[in-house]
């Protein structure tokens, strides 16, 4: 529930509270991010227009969104997502967008207000550009990430104080029409503990779009790379740093890895079945980058421990099934199924076995 204020076109107040519970269950913990009792959401005051002049100010806690979301994201498929406390300048002008801000994550606990962690700071600079390429846009970022060495982090995996600096780019758009490509890389350096960091990842996404066909299929094919630690008693920490992202499907689509020590192919399709159907059919294969290094959740903790003895790196693979309905433009149903086939690293460094994910859904836009 939110409330939001503007007085004038230049000032805006913004509140909103979220109660998230988990009712009948008997698996997970009832604690963030399954559970958060009536906490606060957002609570910020903005000056100046998005829409007008070409500048704007946030202070106060607020979801970030950039992009795709692969780096920065509120990871609203989670109970209670993700906010930041933050410090923002955006300057906008047509065909440009720049971000400058300040934050620091939300540590979510079940029963009081949640607040950020002392010294766990990111700063960035992102930046979108939509009149460089005819029918792209180009998005720069440069992102400087701190945290304190006194709390183990998943991202830090409780090695030391962090320092590391993110440089990136992502390049989406489309070519005559039928032809659309999303494209993002990045690199990483500085210091984890005693480490140098040496890291990086990379998307790469292409679909072609058969316009003239009753059902406008849409073939895709996608490949996501992050790299490992290759020698964990080295000098050099070479696992990717996902950072803060809406995680869900930006690997699997039933949100098993994370965009850390993978390598993942996907290919799929798309069709349109009359106004209102929807359907999506994909297959990936998902491998570890490298043995030596751990099997990470899409939330960036480690799932499995690295186990350097097994004689694959093959996680599995994965058949997703979807459908969407959408009865009007406020109402919209999805419903499917997923199925990861394990593959033989998770039959030999864990008790392998299939896992399924059924889910159905509505959604009400107002």
């Amino acid at each position: 529930m939110g409330v939001y204020i503007q007085p004038t076109s230049w000032l805006e107040f913004v509140g909103v509270t979220q109660d998230s519970r988990g009712f009948f269950n008997h698996h997970v913990a009832t604690a963030p991010p399954y559970q958060n009792i009536w906490d606060i959401r957002e609570a910020y005051v903005k000056l100046g227009n998005s829409s007008e002049g070409w500048i704007d100010f946030v202070a106060g806690r607020q979801m970030l969104s950039f992009g795709d979301e692969r780096v920065i994201g509120p990871s609203d498929w989670l109970n209670m997502g993700r906010t930041f406390d933050t410090v923002r300048v955006d300057l906008h002008h047509p065909g440009v967008n720049v971000s400058i801000f300040a934050a620091s994550v939300i540590d979510a606990i079940d029963g009081q207000i949640d607040h950020h962690i002392e010294g766990n700071n990111i700063y960035g600079i992102y930046s979108g550009f939509s009149h460089l390429i005819p029918h792209a846009t180009v998005e720069p970022y440069l992102l400087w990430r701190v945290a304190p060495g006194n709390v183990a982090l998943p991202e830090t995996a409780g090695h030391g104080h962090l320092s590391e600096v993110t440089g990136g780019a992502r390049l989406a758009g489309m070519l005559h029409g039928d032809f659309d490509y999303d494209v993002e890389m990045n690199t990483q350096t500085g210091s984890l503990g005693h480490y140098s960091i040496d890291a990086w990842a990379g998307h790469w996404n292409a679909g072609y779009i058969f316009n003239h066909s009753h059902t406008q299929p849409r073939v895709f094919a996608e490949y996501n790379y992050a790299s490992g630690t290759k020698n964990p008693n080295g000098n050099t920490w070479g696992t990717h740093d996902q950072i803060y992202p809406s995680s869900h499907d930006k690997m699997d689509f039933a949100d098993q890895f994370g965009w850390r020590n993978i390598r993942d192919i996907r290919a799929g399709v798309d069709e349109k079945a009359g106004k209102q159907w929807t359907f999506t059919e994909m297959f990936e294969d998902v491998w570890l980058a490298t043995k030596n290094d751990a099997v990470y959740a899409s939330s960036g903790a480690i799932s499995i421990a690295a186990h350097p003895g097994a004689t694959s790196s093959h996680l599995g693979a994965e058949l997703d099934l979807i459908a969407e309905y959408k009865q009007n433009r406020h109402v919209s149903y999805g419903f499917g199924f997923c199925h990861l086939f394990t593959g033989q690293y998770l039959n030999q460094a864990a008790p392998g076995k299939d896992y399924n994910y059924p889910f159905t859904y509505v959604t009400y836009v107002f």
